[in-house]
C-alpha cells in the first residue's frame, strides 16, 4: 500500500511539475514575442528618424549653398575700398598684436577635420586608419618589438572611433583592425603549419581562419568603445574596462573549451620592468587597461568643443597613473632578499634536436644527447637537470627514453626532468611476479621526474594545443575531419585533470617543491597560480619551439613567461628544444637567454627564499579583470537605457 501511495504521489508531483514548467514556458514565450515586436518597432522608428535627419541635412546643405552664391554676388557688387576709407589702428602708427598665447591656442585647439569628404573617401580613410593601427600592433609584439607602438595604435583607434557615425561602421572598423593585426602578429602560423604538413593551402587557411576568429574581440571592443564616445568622462575608462573584459572572456573560453589567447595587450610592455610589476596585483590585464586608458585619454586632449580644464585633467590623469605604476615598480625592484636561502645547482639544456633531425637522423640526435650526458657527468655537483619537451621520441615509462634518463640520473646523481608522451592507464595486470600498468590506448603529453634511476613522478599537460595535439570538437566533427583528411600535427592526446601537480626535490633535510608547465600551458595564468598556491617555490617551463622555426613565436612565448614570473613572484627556468631557453627571476628580469637554433648548456645556482610570499594576484586571481567585466556590462546597460529614453 505504501508503495502504491508513493507512486501516486510521485505521479501527481510530476504532473504538477509539468504544468508549472509549461506555464513558465508560455510566459517566457509571450515575453520574448513581446520583446521581439518591441525591438522591431524601435528599429522602424530609428530608421524613420534617420531618414528625417538625412532630409533635414540635405535641406540645410541646400540653404548653405544658396547663401554662399548670394554672398559671392553681393561681394562682386560692392565697391573696392577707397583712399578715404578709415584705416586700421596699425596704419595710424599703433601696433596691433597678431600673436596668440599658448594658453589660448590650447584652449581653442581642435583636431576635428574641417574638409568635407564623400562617403567613399571617408571609407578609404578609415580603412587606412585600421591598417595603420594593425601594423602598429604587429610592431609592438614582433620579433624585434617596439612597445610604444601599442600606445600609438590605440590612440589612433580611439581617435577614429570618435568620428565614426554608425553602428555598422564601428563593427567594420574593429573587425578589419583585428583581422590585419592578427595577420601581422601570427604570421608564424603559416610557417609552422607548412613545416608540419607541407600543404601551403592548408597553412594559408589556418592563418586566415585564426585571424578572423581572433578579430571578433576587436570588433566587439570597437562597438563598446563607440557607444561611449559621447560621454567624454566615461570614454577612456569604459573602453579600457571593455578591452580587459574581452581578454578575460577569451581566456575563460580557452580554458574551458577552445580558443587561442596568445596575445594579451599587456605582454607588449614586457621590457618595462617598473611598469609590469603591477601585474603582481592586477595581472597582465592591468597593463592592458593602462595602455587603453592612457591612449584613449590622450585622444580627448585633441577633441572638439572640450574645455581646456578637461584637457588638462586628462593629461594629469595619464601622468598620475603612470607615476603610481612606476613608483610601485621601483619599490618592488628595490626589495632585497632577506634571511637564509635554499640553493640548488641546476642545468638547463638546449640540445637543438629539432623535428626534422628527430625524424630523419636519429643517430645524430643520439650522438648529441650522449655528448650532453658526458658533459653533465663531469660536473662536480648537480641537483636538477632540465631537458626540453620531445628531446627523445617515446614514452616516459618505457623504451629508450626511460633507459637513457635512468642512466643519466644515476651517473650524475641528479634529478632529471624531461617531456615526452605517457600512457593513460586503465588498471594493472599481473605478469608472473611483476605488476604492469595496462594502457587504454590513449596518451598524455607529460613531463617525468627521474630520481635515482626511477621515474619518480609525472605531470600531465592540462591544456593541449588545438590542431597540434588534439582536434577541437572531435566527436561532433569526426566525419568532417575524416572526409577532409584533417589530423592534429603531433598526434591525438588527452588532457590531464585533477588538482595542481607539484613535484619535489630533496636538498639535504629541506624539501623543495616546484611546478611544471609544458609549452602551451604558459598562456594560462590560472595553472601557474594554482601551483604557487599548492606550494611551488619555482616553476619549470619545458617546450618544443622547434616548430616555430626562425619566427617571432619563440620570442613571444618567452615574453609570456615573464608575466607569469611577476604575477606569482616565482622564478622560472625555461628549457626549449631549439630556443629560447631562459632564466627569469621573480621580478621578470631575464638573467640568461639562449640563442635561437643553437646547442647550449647553462649551469647555475638557483637561490630560493626559505618561505616564499604569495602575491595579491596569486591569492585573488583575476579579480580586477572580473571587476572590469562587471563594469562593462553595467556601462553597456546604462547606454542602452539612455538610448531607449531618448527614443
Amino acid at each position: 500500500m505504501n508503495k502504491e501511495k508513493l507512486k501516486k504521489e510521485i505521479k501527481s508531483f510530476v504532473k504538477k511539475g509539468k504544468k508549472a514548467s509549461k506555464a513558465i514556458y508560455d510566459k517566457i514565450k509571450v515575453k520574448t514575442q513581446d520583446f521581439i515586436e518591441d525591438f522591431k518597432e524601435r528599429r522602424k522608428a530609428a530608421k524613420f528618424a534617420k531618414q528625417l535627419k538625412a532630409k533635414a541635412k540635405n535641406k540645410k546643405n541646400k540653404l548653405a549653398t544658396q547663401k554662399e552664391i548670394y554672398d559671392k554676388k553681393e561681394r562682386s557688387l560692392t565697391p573696392k575700398s577707397s583712399f578715404f576709407d578709415i584705416k586700421p589702428m596699425s596704419a595710424r602708427g599703433q601696433k596691433v598684436s597678431t600673436k596668440r598665447s599658448l594658453f589660448s591656442y590650447l584652449k581653442n585647439f581642435s583636431f576635428t577635420p574641417r574638409v568635407y569628404f564623400t562617403d567613399f573617401t571617408v571609407k578609404i580613410i578609415y580603412l587606412g586608419s585600421s591598417l595603420v593601427c594593425a601594423w602598429l600592433l604587429g610592431l609592438s609584439f614582433a620579433q624585434e618589438p617596439k612597445p610604444f607602438c601599442a600606445f600609438l595604435a590605440f590612440f589612433l583607434t580611439g581617435l577614429s572611433l570618435r568620428y565614426i557615425k554608425s553602428f555598422g561602421g564601428s563593427l567594420g572598423y574593429g573587425f578589419l583592425t583585428g583581422f590585419f593585426a592578427n595577420l601581422f602578429i601570427f604570421d608564424w602560423i603559416f610557417d609552422t603549419v607548412l613545416f608540419g604538413t607541407g600543404n601551403g593551402f592548408l597553412s594559408a587557411g589556418a592563418l586566415l581562419g585564426l585571424a578572423m576568429l581572433l578579430a571578433l574581440p576587436f570588433m566587439f571592443f570597437a562597438l563598446f568603445a563607440w557607444q561611449y564616445k559621447h560621454k567624454l568622462w566615461l570614454y577612456p575608462f569604459a573602453s579600457a574596462c571593455a578591452w580587459v573584459a574581452l581578454e578575460l572572456i577569451a581566456q575563460v573560453i580557452a580554458y574551458k573549451g577552445f580558443a587561442f589567447p596568445w596575445f594579451v595587450l599587456g605582454y607588449t610592455q614586457y621590457a618595462n620592468l617598473e611598469l609590469i610589476q603591477i601585474s603582481s596585483i592586477l595581472g597582465a590585464y592591468g597593463i592592458s587597461f593602462f595602455i587603453v586608458f592612457c591612449s584613449f585619454s590622450a585622444t580627448l586632449v585633441l577633441g572638439k568643443n572640450i574645455v581646456f580644464k578637461k584637457r588638462f585633467v586628462n593629461l594629469l590623469l595619464i601622468g598620475l597613473i603612470w607615476f603610481i605604476f612606476s613608483a610601485y615598480g621601483k619599490q618592488q625592484l628595490a626589495v632585497l632578499p632577506q634571511g637564509e636561502s635554499k640553493n640548488l645547482q641546476v642545468a638547463i639544456l638546449q640540445p637543438n634536436t629539432h623535428q626534422a633531425m628527430i625524424s630523419e637522423d636519429m643517430a645524430q640526435v643520439q650522438k648529441i644527447l650522449e655528448t650532453i650526458a658526458d658533459t653533465l657527468q663531469n660536473q662536480e655537483k648537480l641537483d636538477l637537470v632540465i631537458w626540453p619537451e620531445s628531446t627523445i621520441p617515446g614514452y616516459l615509462e618505457e623504451g629508450p627514453l626511460k633507459d637513457f634518463m635512468a642512466k643519466v640520473s644515476l651517473d650524475t646523481k641528479a634529478s632529471q626532468i624531461a617531456g615526452a608522451s605517457a600512457h593513460k592507464t586503465q588498471g594493472k595486470k599481473i605478469k608472473g611476479k611483476k605488476t604492469e600498468l595496462v594502457s587504454d590506448g590513449q596518451d598524455f603529453v607529460a613531463a617525468g621526474l627521474y630520481q635515482q634511476g626511477q621515474l619518480a613522478a609525472q605531470h600531465h599537460k592540462r591544456k593541449l594545443v588545438p590542431f597540434g595535439e588534439f582536434l577541437p570538437f572531435q566527436k561532433q566533427l569526426k566525419s568532417f575531419y575524416e572526409q577532409n583528411g584533417i589530423t592534429s600535427l603531433t598526434g591525438s592526446f588527452v588532457q590531464g585533470s585533477g588538482p595542481a601537480q607539484i613535484l619535489s626535490l630533496r636538498e639535504g633535510d629541506a624539501k623543495i617543491s616546484f611546478g611544471v608547465q609544458i609549452c602551451f600551458e604558459s598562456i594560462f595564468p590560472i595553472l601557474w597560480r594554482l601551483e604557487a598556491l599548492g606550494g611551488a617555490e619555482f616553476f619549470v617551463n619545458i617546450s618544443n619551439d622547434g616548430w616555430f622555426l626562425n619566427t617571432a613565436a619563440p620570442y613571444q612565448h618567452l615574453r609570456i613567461n615573464i608575466f607569469r614570473a611577476v604575477e606569482n613572484n616565482r622564478p622560472i627556468l625555461r628549457s626549449a628544444n631549439s630556443g629560447l631557453s631562459a632564466i627569469i627571476d621573480s621580478f621578470g628580469r631575464i638573467e640568461y637567454q639562449s640563442s635561437l637554433n643553437e646547442e647550449e648548456i647553462k649551469i647555475f645556482t638557483l637561490s630560493l627564499p626559505q618561505t616564499p610570499n604569495h602575491t595579491f594576484y596569486t591569492i585573488y586571481g583575476d579579480i580586477f579583470a572580473f571587476l572590469c567585466l562587471f563594469l562593462t556590462l553595467a556601462f553597456s546597460y546604462n547606454c542602452l537605457e539612455s538610448e531607449q529614453n531618448y527614443d
